[in-house]
């Protein structure tokens, strides 16, 4: 019994032994199986990812050869449109229509405004063409078309442009940059700046002009050499003419300054000989091809030998423009001496002229939450137009006006204009006239 159970005591140990022993050997093959298994799945992610990788590479590729061909064909069109078409052309321009009520000499009535369209057509970037019409129906009831300029820009430099043809003023601000209905903030031009007053209106010649950087600032100039102006109703016509009557060329130009931001100071100047025969030796006559006018042919008889007047107009001009402010001022004085009358010995009286204005404009958005108060704009303007030397000239166009205006924007380009002007006539035998004027401008 006793060597029976040693003998089963060493059989159970024995097989205790076996059964430590095994224990670790399948708990590593079970560690193994779970690591290969993980490194198959990332085995198979990395194939995956570089499947993709593979695809997005050949999509790029066809992206960047479709890119390539793209601009290929882009470059090709741009070439083709530069030998077929190198012209670029806009159209522009504006429209206004009004009516006016006057307690004076003038009925109350409708006014058909103006239609004024203007062209520009671009020759890469080497030359613009640009022209205006204006187109009005007279008192009369017609039609009348009067080109306003008609200019060739040569872009000689970033600082510099040619101008040549029959261009706007480059004397002052109002005329070359304020005048189109839509901009200007009152109905009218200020007295001494429109048609009859002294401010140039346009010219036929050459002008230089651009902007040039100083420091952080810039400086504006214009020069011009033109035909300048001729003797007429008000004295002297200083509108832009096709020929010219005497050999002397008018010489004008304004060169401007920004001191600080939103400031700008212009200095205006023009100086011109003015023949006699241009207003007495009488009219053009159409009917002569070689363009000499019956005013040369005839008049160098009667007033060849008559001294020319000399003409010599200065001015500055300021504006303010910041945020809702607008602020403007001019101021014009001219002088006409040593015109020869009918006689050889014999001069005309000299003449002068002054005229100045001051404006401000604030638009009111901002200071309301109501839409229709944020388009209304107050608007007002006191200018004053005088003439020494001739007594004629003198009660027809000394003038004080005070205009006060209501404007409403209905868009950037479109503006419902009123306001109340008061004209104050020097002449003691004309009567004081006060005017509602009511107007819609469009800009286009």
């Amino acid at each position: 019994m006793k060597a029976i159970s040693y003998w089963g005591v060493a059989a159970s140990m024995a097989c205790a032994v076996s059964a430590l022993s095994l224990t670790p050997t399948y708990a590593q093959s079970t560690d193994q199986a779970q690591i290969l298994e993980r490194l198959d799945t990332l085995q198979a992610e990395l194939d995956a990812l570089k499947k993709q990788l593979a695809e997005t590479k050949t999509q790029a590729d066809q992206s960047k050869k479709l890119a390539e061909k793209a601009d290929t064909r882009a470059q090709k069109a741009v070439l083709a449109a530069d030998k077929v078409r190198p012209n670029a052309w806009h159209m522009a321009g504006y429209a206004d229509v009004g009516i006016e009520f006057s307690d004076g000499e003038n009925s109350d009535t409708f006014t058909s405004g103006k239609f004024n369209p203007s062209f520009h057509f671009l020759y890469k970037d080497l030359v613009l063409f640009e022209s205006e019409f204006q187109v009005t129906t007279t008192d009369g009831g017609e039609t009348d078309l009067e080109l306003e300029y008609s200019q060739l820009d040569f872009l000689l430099h970033d600082n510099a442009v040619l101008v040549a043809g029959k261009f706007l003023s480059p004397v002052g601000q109002f005329q070359e940059r304020l005048h189109p209905s839509w901009i200007n903030r009152l109905t009218n031009a200020p007295v001494g700046f429109g048609h009859g007053g002294i401010q140039p209106l346009s010219d036929v010649g050459l002008m230089l002009r651009g902007g040039i950087p100083v420091g952080d600032r810039l400086f504006t100039y214009s020069v011009a050499v033109g035909n300048g102006p001729r003797l007429g109703h008000d004295g002297v016509e200083l509108e832009g003419f096709g020929r010219d009557d005497n050999s002397n060329k008018a010489v004008s130009g304004r060169a401007a300054f920004f001191p600080i931001d939103n400031l700008e100071i212009g200095g205006s100047f023009l100086f011109a000989k003015i023949a006699a025969e241009a207003e007495e030796a009488g009219e053009e006559d159409d009917d002569h091809d070689d363009g000499e006018t019956a005013a040369s042919e005839d008049g160098d008889a009667a007033f060849g030998d008559l001294p020319q007047g000399d003409f010599d107009l200065w001015g500055f001009d300021a504006a303010f423009t910041k945020g809702n402010w607008d602020i403007r001022a001019e101021y014009l004085n001219a002088d006409l001496k040593g015109l020869g009358g009918h006689d050889a010995d014999e001069l005309i009286e000299p003449l002068s002229w002054e005229a100045w204005y001051a404006q401000v404009a604030y638009r009111m958005s901002g200071i309301s939450d109501s839409s229709f108060f944020q388009k209304l704009e107050p608007v007002v303007r006191y200018g004053r137009f005088t003439v020494e030397g001739d007594h004629d000239l003198e009660d027809e166009l000394n003038e004080k006006r005070f205009n006060i205006g209501l404007n409403y924007w209905v868009s950037p380009s479109v503006v419902v204009k009123s306001a109340i002007e008061f004209r104050n006539y020097m002449a003691s035998e004309r009567e004081d006239d006060t005017r509602l004027q009511l107007q819609l401008s469009y800009g286009f």
